[in-house]
């Protein structure tokens, strides 16, 4: 039991999550939405923001929010854009 206890403590310690957002214009918020991500072992993995916008179909970026989720060694990425 002592063994299974320390595997998941160890495990907890090391994943993490950061989000973070940023203005990156004047433009508004808006109403679209578009979301890219990259998961681990995916061979063109384009998390950025040119593919947010192209998913949402957005051409004035109004906020982007990066969240980082890490569990052990695996890393996924998320960006998000919000704008018109």
């Amino acid at each position: 039991m002592k063994k299974l206890f320390t595997v998941g403590l160890v495990t907890l310690c090391l994943s993490s999550c950061v989000s973070t957002s940023y203005m990156v214009t004047d433009n508004e918020v808006g109403t679209k939405t578009g979301v890219a991500k990259a998961k681990p072992f995916k061979k063109n993995a384009d998390f950025s923001i040119e593919a947010a916008c192209r998913n949402g179909g957005i051409t004035k970026v109004g906020t982007v929010e990066v969240k980082s989720k890490t569990f052990l060694i695996f890393t996924t990425v998320t960006t998000t854009v919000t704008g018109e």
